[in-house]
């Protein structure tokens, strides 16, 4: 089961200024504010118009985005769709998560001459939304009246965040946009405002979200195109409506307690921030970036006119906060073509290699790049598909840059990005300061990770989360101390086992919440380092009381203090079985929790009534049980 600690909660609040968790791929530390080892995740902030470690180094981010939608992703080949089964869980889920495994995979190959540390996941509301529910309206990714709150909910813990933990594995920062783009036209305080604060509610409030904060940042709004105050008026007349808009959404983050880096948009499908300038977004943590979107055709640039200038001045006009924010370009693509009639927004239509838009390196692309290099732009391409032939990978195992071979291919995003990001790795990437941090994943009844192990219930001590070792003050305990106690009465019996002995240590169970409470105490003398606790026969020291299992507020270990101190090598428990057979168990962690509601909703938070509640555990085990819960 998964429990929250008091330890923990103060461990985050200390750990880091931003009350970031650091998650990394490498363990390094500061060499002169430097050190080597690109693809490394410790928490980035906002300085200024920078991107920055906790070092001291300016971060800027390149990589790409994708969404777990098969119609963007070999119309569903490469994941081996089930279309009679739809966009559900468990049937779906497993085969998308084990593609985007693959896709990280390539991303994060730096020994094939791939360098990407940042992705954008795209919550795509081919997962949010309920096909239960009536459409009302045309179709389309900005139709929201079929949007399902408790779908997100579901989908948020048991598919984007489980996406997310994995790219930052392989080494990648995670910005997590909507679902969905926006209508054409939005207002302040219209429909699409309230769906956008639901969608960042939930997401800020989740728990896995918050622990990753460092590490994953929330793009506020996909491609707002054209945006009206709450008079009408649109932001060429209102400069204020950009911020009137997204400001409520922006406080709701911030009050849920999410205080990792957020992206405010613009509108003109985000090319347009004029109104910022003077009434820009206020952020109390001051953690506030921008994101934009640059295509051909924009900021006064094509193949066929401008000039690197050009685009500079253009670009600062359109996006004056690059001068007060960083800036990232969360969608961006090229390739060469001719054109064949127009898009619906009367942008030209071309033939090209596949992208949205058509262009060349050698002539925009390297315009383009002037762009970044002078502002220090971060960039994620707009499909994996446009840096990396997924294609070929999945066929023979082999990594190569998009379009590989076909015409114009030397002149399109892939190799272009493919070069140009081997050549940003080597400056302005992170390090970790110190020793590098696992995530912090409280899982079990006694995890032994880092953060979730406190050496300091009494006295002031040490824990050593690689090698397991409890170091207390002088008279001092460490261990756990549940907020809501443990139920440890379906089991027979702990077994404690140390890997090398301790003597005078002794390990401690309280069933009252109170450290100066009578524990049950099992001392560790001479040469024993197994533990075996019979927790129906505990006796609670001189009293003479039985320990009551069923609920237990402290468990750990008690030492003199200095020394060695107590290595640590396993706890387990032994399960009550009616038949008269006993089955060791392992502290297990919990894979999924799912909640069914009579209704048959499925939810991965418990309903107001009757639940049926399905535990997986990571071992494969797995129980089923009601209960009824009552909110006042």
């Amino acid at each position: 089961m998964k429990h929250t600690y008091n330890y923990f909660k103060n461990y985050l609040l200390s750990a880091l200024a931003l009350g970031s968790f650091a998650v990394a791929s490498a363990q390094t530390t500061c060499l002169n504010g430097r050190t080597e080892g690109f693809g490394q995740t410790p928490p980035i902030h906002v300085e200024g118009n920078k991107l920055m470690d906790e070092c001291g180094n300016q971060v800027v981010l390149h990589g790409v985005m994708d969404t777990p939608n098969g119609y963007f992703n070999g119309n569903f080949s490469r994941w081996a769709f089930d279309w009679g089964k739809g966009y559900d869980a468990p049937t779906a889920i497993p085969n998308v998560t084990e593609y985007f495994k693959k896709i990280f995979t390539v991303l994060g190959s730096q020994d094939k001459g791939v360098y990407c540390n940042v992705f954008r996941l795209h919550m795509d509301p081919c997962w949010t939304n309920d096909p239960n529910k009536e459409r009302v309206g045309e179709g389309g990714e900005h139709n929201i009246s079929q949007f399902s709150a408790e779908r997100l909910k579901y989908f948020l813990e048991n598919l984007y965040f489980p996406l997310a933990k994995e790219a930052v594995k392989h080494g990648m920062y995670v910005i997590m946009r909507p679902p969905g783009v926006c209508p054409q036209e939005i207002r302040v305080g219209d429909a699409y405002n309230e769906y956008l604060k639901t969608v960042w509610d939930i997401v800020s409030s989740n728990d896995s979200i918050k622990k990753y904060e460092g590490v994953i940042s929330l793009e506020l709004a996909n491609e707002p195109v054209r945006l009206y105050d709450k008079n009408g008026k649109e932001t060429a007349q209102a400069p204020w409506a950009p911020r009137d808009f997204f400001q409520p959404v922006l406080d709701i983050i911030r009050r849920n307690g999410f205080k990792g880096i957020v992206w405010g948009a613009g509108t003109g499908y985000q090319s347009q921030y004029g109104g910022y300038k003077d009434y820009p977004l206020v952020d109390p943590l001051k953690n506030l970036g921008y994101a934009c979107h640059v295509y051909t055709g924009w900021y006064g640039n094509a193949d066929e006119y401008g000039s690197t200038q050009g685009f500079i001045d253009q670009f600062k006009k359109q996006v004056p906060v690059v001068e007060t924010n960083p800036i990232v370009v969360t969608e961006c693509d090229w390739s060469p073509g001719h054109v064949v009639g127009t898009n619906f927004d009367g942008s030209l239509k071309s033939e090209n290699l596949g992208t949205w838009a058509t262009g060349s390196t050698s002539k925009w692309g390297v315009r383009f790049k002037a762009v970044m290099d002078k502002y220090n732009l971060s960039l994620t391409l707009t499909g994996t598909d446009d840096y990396v032939d997924m294609e070929h990978y999945l066929k023979t195992g082999e990594i190569r840059y998009a379009f590989y071979g076909k015409q114009g291919a030397e002149d399109a995003c892939g190799k272009a990005c493919w070069d140009w990001y081997r050549e940003y790795s080597k400056v302005n990437y992170p390090q970790f300061c110190g020793e590098a941090l696992e995530p912090v994943d409280c899982q079990g009844f006694f995890p032994l990770t880092r953060g979730c192990f406190n050496p300091s219930i009494w006295e002031t001590g040490t824990y050593n989360y690689r090698t397991q070792t409890l170091v207390t003050g002088q008279y001092g305990f460490g261990g756990w101390q549940y907020d809501q106690p443990i139920d440890l009465s379906g089991y027979e019996k702990i077994i404690v086992s140390l890997a090398k002995p301790s003597d005078g240590a002794s390990f401690r169970l309280f069933d009252e919440s109170s450290y100066w409470s009578t524990p049950y105490a099992f001392d560790f003398k001479n040469n024993t380092t197994v533990a075996e606790i019979n927790l129906g026969r505990c006796m609670k020291g001189d009293s003479g009381k039985s320990l009551d299992p069923s609920h237990i507020y402290i468990a750990g270990f008690w030492t003199y203090g200095g020394g060695d101190g107590v290595q640590i090598k396993s706890i387990e428990l032994v399960a009550k079985d009616p038949t008269g057979n006993v089955e060791i168990v392992k502290d297990r962690d919990i894979s999924s929790v799912e909640y069914v509601s009579p209704l048959g909703i499925v939810s991965s938070r418990p309903f107001d009534g009757l639940n049926i509640i399905r535990t997986v555990y990571s071992n494969g085990d797995f129980d089923i049980r009601k209960e009824f819960r009552v909110y006042k």
